[in-house]
């Protein structure tokens, strides 16, 4: 049951997101206070899989977007980070302001994924092959789209002993 309710969750999302369904206005948003709120959501998921779960460098930024459309975004890489990392792992996520950008991290030390596969992941339904671990293959399909919407990119890359990092660029308010 709470896998179909996530699946239905994630389909919702996106059909939120379609560009006819796109009404939500853009507003000056803190996205420190949105990044602190989302990962205090996950601690208890984080917890009871003895997943440390923190926020690193969080600078106080503001950029102009959908704070909906951007809790759900991070919330799904949260949620991915947390559910691949094996207990007793990390997930960082980190906001800093480089180059009058906002950089927006997550980080874990999970599997990763790799580097042949990164482009693939962010298409609709497409899981890891061998990936154990249960999914629609709509989170980061989810995450490329709010972050297009809002006019930023992602990137996904390696962090320092294995694991994934997601980076997403936003322009700053």
């Amino acid at each position: 049951v709470d896998r179909a309710a996530h699946l239905v969750d994630q389909l919702l999302g996106m059909a939120r997101l379609e560009p006819t369904a796109r009404q939500a206005a853009f507003t000056k948003l803190s996205l420190d206070a949105l990044v602190k709120d989302t990962v205090a959501e996950f601690s208890a998921q984080a917890e009871a899989r003895d997943i440390d779960l923190g926020v690193g460098e969080c600078q106080s930024l503001a950029i102009n977007g959908q704070s909906d459309s951007l809790r759900m975004m991070l919330g799904n890489l949260i949620d991915n980070a947390v559910r691949y990392t094996p207990s007793g792992g990390r997930v960082d996520v980190e906001l800093r302001e480089q180059d009058g950008m906002a950089l927006l991290s997550v980080s874990d030390n999970g599997p990763g994924i790799p580097a042949h596969e990164r482009e693939r992941v962010f298409e609709r339904f497409q899981r890891l092959a061998g990936a154990n671990i249960p999914g629609s293959g709509l989170g980061l399909a989810i995450v490329r789209q709010v972050v297009e919407l809002h006019g930023g990119s992602v990137a996904l890359g390696d962090t320092p002993g294995g694991g994934l990092k997601v980076t997403l660029i936003f322009h700053l308010y």
